[in-house]
């Protein structure tokens, strides 16, 4: 019988920030019952502060046996902070099931798998492999550069923290392994949160975010649901260990898939210098859901006008794509559910009349991570309710695309006219002179006082449309004139590029006086 010991309700492994900035590690009874006097969760990666939200959601509907209808929803926000007795009544019946080292259910675990050779000798591997941010195997790396030869260990709060994100945000990919419990496997897949761009609603405390995120659900919604949902920590079964796409199954329920047990992982604990340490693990594939319209997940619609999760694009930040965050209509709303939810208790209770909008996502490639994103949007409640902000966002984001246009237009006006004649280099070089990208880095800060105030949208999109104009002229200038014209030929080239750009904004009856020429 293991003699180690973790458990997550009241050792303190979540890192915390009061509402004064005070930051503070925290269980998960403390977190909860001081929600309301916390900013939010800390991490250097966004992928731990998504899963830690994740799990504390899944925890608060079990805690709170809802909300199944909007009054209860209702009624859990006026109270302004979760109850001590339901809270302390939860964890008392299920404090074994939370603790991080036990023998019979460790937490978000499989009890007595173990990698093992054609022997049956175990062979546990570094817990590095379950760490975007590490090098393991063949896999590469975000921003580490250490391999498996270096020794790594972590305390258990770490490795409680390294758990949780791996059962979101593992890459799949090949993996040759045999297991005591499955047998032999020759790959993994994605887990659940990899296949998309996570949306949640971030309020002024922790427990305003929680709930702002706590969706009323039932039998269909937000997803179909069924009697033996729970969170994976209370099922007393291990689960199925998939190994191929076309084994798929279904969620259980919407407690099931917010901790979907994407791999079977046993942590191994060892004492190291009066300390225990967790270096090693054993792990296999887990479940893997069938596709599903994930609530929390950004949503667009493809050309042939069918509806996808689009992934993370290193070279697109998100806020680009804000007209599918926020567009609905009497018809079509395809926004992530807190969005909609917010909506609609927005009309019989008085919220918070500004929010952030929490981005988090992973770009891969061949089940190589390429970076993890954590954008932060401040958005006004009337954008969630009111069509007419929705409409401003529109317009205002068409004219950017626009205008965008008419600056690459512009660029490549420039480019053809110092470029030998018929050149098919025109595109390529235009590109390289990095204007666009100039453009929308240099937009963003515009875009975020655009967004603020589009509450006042009349006024709101005006500036906005001078903005951007401003913000073209300035990518032509940073990226042509000052880096390419510096002959006669050169000059009479920025001048072809001027009244290209000049001619299409008059077109979109966007000029601005005082253009550079």
């Amino acid at each position: 019988m293991s003699h180690f010991s973790y458990n997550l309700v009241e050792e303190p492994w979540i890192n915390c920030t009061h509402l004064d900035g005070t930051p503070k590690k925290m269980g998960l009874r403390e977190i909860l019952l001081k929600a309301h006097e916390l900013r939010g969760i800390e991490s250097q990666n966004p992928l731990t502060i998504a899963s830690t939200l994740r799990v504390l959601l899944a925890l608060t509907h079990r805690i709170v046996d809802g909300p199944r209808k909007g009054r209860d929803w209702r009624d859990l926000y006026r109270a302004k902070g979760f109850s001590k007795e339901i809270v302390d009544s939860y964890f008392q019946r299920t404090i074994g099931q939370f603790d991080l080292f036990s023998d019979e259910q460790p937490f978000y675990q499989t009890p007595k798998l173990s990698l093992i050779d054609s022997s049956g000798k175990s062979l546990p591997v570094s817990i590095s492999i379950l760490m975007l941010e590490r090098a393991s195997g063949n896999n590469k790396t975000i921003f580490d550069h250490t391999t498996d030869n270096t020794p790594l260990s972590l305390s258990p709060a770490e490795a409680a923290r390294v758990l949780i994100t791996a059962q979101m945000y593992s890459l799949g990919g090949i993996y040759k392994k045999t297991t005591n419990l499955f047998g032999n496997f020759f790959r993994w897949e994605n887990a659940v949160m990899v296949e998309g761009i996570y949306i949640a609603l971030k309020g002024e405390s922790l427990f305003e975010t929680i709930m702002l995120n706590l969706l009323v659900y039932g039998s269909n919604e937000p997803i179909p649901s069924t009697d033996a949902d729970c969170p994976v920590w209370e099922r007393k079964d291990i689960g199925k260990a998939v190994g191929k796409r076309d084994e798929a199954i279904a969620p259980r329920g919407y407690l099931d898939y917010l901790t979907c047990k994407c791999r079977h992982v046993l942590l191994i604990p060892k004492q190291h210098n009066d300390r225990t340490v967790v270096e090693h693990v054993h792990v296999a594939p887990g479940e893997l859901f069938i596709p599903l319209q994930n609530p929390g997940f950004m949503t667009k619609i493809s050309k042939k006008g069918i509806p996808y999760h689009p992934h993370l694009d290193v070279t697109r930040l998100v806020w680009r794509d804000s007209v599918a965050l926020f567009a609905f209509d009497n018809t079509t709303d395809r926004r992530p559910k807190a969005f909609q939810q917010a909506m609609v208790m927005s009309r019989e209770i008085q919220l918070p009349s500004r929010y952030q909008c929490l981005v988090v996502a992973l770009a891969n490639e061949d089940a190589n991570p390429l970076a993890w994103s954590l954008e932060n949007l401040s958005i006004p409640l009337e954008l969630l309710k009111n069509e007419d902000a929705v409409s401003a966002l529109k317009a205002g984001m068409e004219r950017a695309e626009q205008i965008e246009q008419a600056l690459d237009n512009a660029v490549k006006s420039y480019i053809r006219k110092v470029l030998p004649e018929n050149s098919k280099d025109v595109n390529s070089k235009a590109e390289a002179t990095g204007a666009k990208r100039i453009f929308w880095d240099r937009l963003e800060g515009h875009f975020r006082a655009f967004l603020a105030g589009i509450d006042s949208s009349d006024a709101a999109l005006m500036k906005w449309y001078g903005d951007i104009v401003t913000t073209a002229w300035d990518a032509m200038e940073s990226c042509v004139k000052q880096r390419y014209a510096n002959s006669a030929a050169s000059f009479k080239a920025w001048a072809a590029a001027v009244d290209e750009l000049n001619k299409r904004l008059a077109g979109l009856n966007a000029l601005k006086g005082g253009n550079i020429q």
